[in-house]
């Protein structure tokens, strides 16, 4: 095999590498760079032979489960940019996941002022006695008070959209969104440090989160600069749910995962209002002008838009986020403790690797040359 270097019959991390770099139009530079690093550090500098490298790619055509090259060791950097998002992940689909538990109920109501709201996508939900009295408590009331309130102030829902107005609302939310991720982190890694034990992937998984939101933040600004009095509102406002957020991730993360699950899936019904208004603004107006405004130049670079890229390309990006944002937080509420994040999962992503080059390979080979080629007889 042309890859095999130095003629051992195995494969390692620069000759995996060196493999998927021959599929330019399959893998892009980063994913190249990002699983042969992981590669490196599930096998601990080793290498697996080729006859079982080319076992796994037939066990993942065949779908027959995990690929089985002992991949013990679960890693993965940091990421240092965004994916390109495909037309099937811009099609975020409004999605609820129904309360089951007093802590989901808890954080559920968290986010609504009434004890009795009825969902577009799960009917009436009417709370018996009990549940009233853990729902609805003093700090629970507050918090959605608050963002009763802030929906007034901000008009958001009197009137039609404009520019200042979602300009507004977005940039405070945004403020908030990216506290939740890196409180998140800072408690996961004391727990890893006292408990001395991994974290399963989740430290890095929502500092990655936090440093996405704040890339929303620093794409708003480029297109709009708030006033003092709102800056002011910001810091107020970081403070009282910084302080909140963190005592309750002491308290119980799983009610802080399932509320930012909730609060993200309110991000996505959001950000499908404003795309929405922006696709059905009139020719002429000032939303039917980020049909074709060209998005800010950190955006277009952070989210890959390309040179056209235009601000309802961004806005479409932005609640892909949040509706990833949305899931993996949802998921991480209902894990037990000890389970590996599959978001941020080695073996997931290097399964996926095989299944994108063995159907690269087969799309590229003719009928009668097989898989079985690829390789040396024996390792």
């Amino acid at each position: 095999m042309a890859a095999d270097k130095n003629g051992d019959g195995r494969l390692d991390a620069e000759e995996l590498r060196a493999l998927l770099k021959k599929h330019r139009g399959t893998f892009t530079d980063k994913e190249v760079e990002d699983l042969g690093e992981m590669f490196y550090a599930a096998k601990a500098g080793g290498s697996v032979s080729y006859d079982r490298f080319i076992h796994a790619l037939d066990v993942k055509l065949g779908d027959e489960g995990e690929v089985g090259l002992d991949m013990g060791n679960h890693f993965k950097r940091a990421a240092g940019g965004h994916s390109v998002y495909s037309p099937e992940e811009l099609d975020v689909k409004l999605t609820h996941t129904p309360p089951k538990t007093t802590t989901d109920k808890a954080a559920y109501y968290s986010t609504w002022l009434l004890p009795v709201w009825k969902s577009r996508f799960h009917g009436a939900f009417v709370l018996n006695r009990r549940d009233d009295l853990h729902a609805i408590d003093a700090t629970l009331c507050s918090m959605a008070l608050l963002r009763k309130g802030f929906d007034a102030a901000t008009l958001w829902n009197i009137g039609e959209l404009t520019q200042k107005k979602i300009m507004l609302r977005a940039i405070f939310l945004e403020t908030i969104a990216a506290v939740p991720g890196f409180v998140g982190a800072m408690f996961r890694h004391f727990k890893a440090l006292r408990t001395m034990e991994r974290d399963g992937g989740w430290t890095n998984l929502l500092l990655e989160e936090a440093e996405n939101e704040k890339m929303h933040l620093l794409a708003f600004i480029k297109m709009y600069q708030p006033g003092t009095m709102f800056r002011l509102a910001v810091i107020g406002g970081q403070c009282v749910f910084a302080t909140f957020f963190g005592t309750m991730y002491v308290i119980n993360p799983t009610y802080c995962h399932r509320l930012v699950g909730y609060v993200e899936e309110e991000a996505c019904s959001t950000y499908t209002k404003i795309i929405g208004g922006i696709e059905a603004a009139p020719e002429g107006s000032e939303l039917a002008a980020w049909r074709t405004q060209i998005a800010p130049a950190i955006g277009r670079a952070y989210w890959h838009l390309g040179e056209e890229g235009t601000v309802l390309d961004l806005m479409l990006a932005i609640r892909a986020d949040e509706a990833n944002h949305r899931d993996v937080n949802h998921l991480a509420a209902g894990m037990k403790p000890g389970q590996i994040n599959p978001f941020f999962d080695p073996e997931a992503k290097l399964d996926k690797m095989l299944l994108k080059y063995a159907h690269d390979i087969l799309d590229k080979t003719p009928e009668d040359v097989k898989l079985r080629t690829m390789g040396p007889s024996g390792a």
